[in-house]
């Protein structure tokens, strides 16, 4: 196995950014394991053929971004419980009989992280989470079986977050009824793509106490306004989501190698890159 050269993929619509191939070359160093880990670049009308190929042409495994996780659904022959709930694919693997499964670490990656770094314990913690997308959608399970008092889902259509609204304890609500709703939050998530933009979806001050937590799904220069939006709330625990994608990265390797990787030095590494 350790002489082996295994083959990952990343599909995305774009992949050039991502981080993901550094980060398996370093999971797969602990173990000693050989790996190539492409960033296949495909369009929707494309990407179907282009796992089928990949796969059918020896590969081990492959994670999915951003826009084809729930196009990632109708590839796989089987649907694990996480991607169901969350309707979307992060993670494609080969189970014992050479089905293609597929699912999604997101939410467990998010939470692994935020409990692991900032001491999160979400049983009965009020949360915010601003935006309603495929990002919403991939870590409100995963929150969900933590117990939390409540979730709220802030979205311009209000439609739109009420859909992820199936949940015990999950509420919809649109930015102008937010800005005058009167409740503070524990946790204070951003789960929108505005970021790309240079732009960030806002929340009041009224809506933060001493010890809330802010935390961007993003990693890098795309959380960047969040955080700075933040900063002048006074926030004094701010996170990005690097140490969530390398958390739901470990996750998806120990599916395709059945190893868990060490991940708080990488979590170092590539910060201290990034400040470099």
């Amino acid at each position: 196995m350790k002489n082996k050269i295994h083959k990952l993929a990343l599909f995305g619509d774009p992949v050039s950014h991502s981080l993901s191939p550094q980060i398996h070359q370093m999971f797969a160093k602990q173990f000693d394991l050989t790996i190539e880990y492409d960033l296949m670049q495909v369009h929707e009308t494309e990407f179907a053929a282009s796992v089928k190929e990949f796969f059918d042409a020896g590969g081990l495994g492959a994670n999915v971004t951003l826009p084809h996780k729930s196009l990632a659904l109708s590839v796989v022959d089987k649907v694990k419980k996480s991607a169901k709930l969350s309707q979307a694919v992060n993670t494609f693997y080969k189970n014992k009989n050479s089905l293609l499964c597929g699912d999604n670490t997101d939410g467990k990656g998010f939470v692994k992280d935020i409990k692991k770094r900032l001491g999160f314990k979400f049983k009965n913690k009020s949360i915010l989470i601003l935006g309603a997308g495929g990002a919403t959608q991939g870590i409100v399970p995963a929150i969900f079986n933590k117990n939390p008092k409540q979730v709220m889902i802030a979205n311009r259509s209000i439609e739109k977050a009420e859909q992820i609204c199936v949940f015990k304890n999950t509420h919809a609500i649109n930015f102008d009824d937010l800005e005058v709703h009167q409740q503070k939050f524990d946790l204070i998530i951003h789960a929108s793509s505005l970021g790309h933009q240079g732009k960030t979806l806002k929340f009041q001050t009224h809506h933060v106490h001493e010890k809330t937590i802010a935390y961007d799904l993003s990693y890098g220069l795309t959380a960047n306004p969040f955080m700075e939006f933040c900063r002048s709330k006074n926030i004094q625990q701010i996170s990005d989501g690097l140490g969530m994608l390398i958390e739901q990265a470990a996750l998806s390797f120990e599916l395709w190698f059945g190893l868990k990787p060490e991940t708080s030095s990488i979590k170092d590494y590539l910060t201290r890159s990034k400040m470099s």
